[in-house]
């Protein structure tokens, strides 16, 4: 009898492809993007988490008094925040295994994040109290426009991708929402919305990376792996992350309530965003 090539989910009814551990028939070379598919598939027939109103910052301190504003912010999202930080996209970039239509999608698509962040970024800069608490963000600026893009650059002409591939690709909807968070932070003239945004933009990247790249045995080969680790970890990385922590925590808590209900919203929101944006780049790809 022919091997199944799909199977109903009990729950709700919908068609499923068999994960290629129950199709031995699937080639060896096809297994990666058999299971991507299967993995992708069952995702979306999940039921959306319930999400329950988090303690308000005054309320959570109490029961924390070590904690900080930044700690109760990720604590609010720590769902999330795991299912960023340990998504499987994550792990196969790390085993440099990704198929090339996901790996090009997702850099062509990460790179369309650059000139909003820049943007949020100087707003952050030029919000910021003292010159003191300026500097760090200028010399992160400096690196997303130098180092950071020309990596971008790089990769792309490594693989292949040309000026068309990139301006044909439609945005994502979670890279089009995500922009748009950014624009709206900018927008907002809210210091605290700003680093919000911010924060989970860079502090979900240290903590996937470094996860990463501590737990495998040998690093990817190709440049465009293993650089994209190398400027998600080590000590100046985790100085911005700080940096940014650091500059919530002085200025989280002396926000009014409403104030504080909006900062909290955009990193809500952000690290959703980020949920949405790895689960479409392991999703199947063309």
């Amino acid at each position: 009898m022919a091997q199944r090539s799909a199977k109903i989910c009990a729950n709700n009814g919908i068609t499923l492809p068999v994960s290629c551990r129950d199709a031995p028939h699937v080639p060896k070379d096809k297994k990666l993007e058999w299971e991507i598919r299967y993995m992708s598939t069952l995702a979306a027939t999940q039921p959306a988490p319930k999400i329950e109103p988090a303690d308000d910052f005054p309320v959570w301190q109490e029961n924390h008094p070590s904690g900080t504003f930044s700690d109760w912010l990720k604590a609010s999202v720590c769902d999330d925040w795991k299912r960023v930080t340990h998504h499987p996209f994550t792990d196969a970039w790390g085993d440099g295994a990704l198929p090339g239509a996901n790996l090009k999608n997702y850099l062509i698509q990460d790179h369309r994040f650059i000139d909003r962040f820049v943007a949020l970024l100087a707003a952050a800069v030029s919000r910021a109290p003292t010159l003191k608490d300026r500097i760090p963000g200028c010399q992160f600026l400096a690196l997303v426009t130098g180092a950071e893009n020309t990596y971008f650059e790089r990769s792309f002409d490594a693989l292949g991708v040309s000026d068309a591939d990139r301006e044909n690709q439609p945005d994502w909807p979670a890279t089009k929402a995500f922009k748009q968070l950014m624009t709206d932070a900018t927008n907002s003239n809210s210091y605290t919305n700003m680093l919000a945004v911010l924060a989970v933009a860079e502090g979900t990247y240290l903590g996937w990376a470094d996860r990463v790249n501590t737990a495998i045995a040998k690093r990817p080969d190709d440049f465009w792996y293993s650089e994209w680790l190398d400027l998600h970890i080590g000590a100046y990385f985790e100085s911005v992350i700080a940096y940014l922590n650091d500059q919530l925590d002085q200025c989280g808590p002396g926000l009014s309530a409403d104030d504080r209900a909006q900062c909290l919203d955009h990193f809500r929101r952000a690290t959703s965003l980020e949920v949405a944006f790895f689960d479409t780049a392991w999703g199947p790809q063309e």
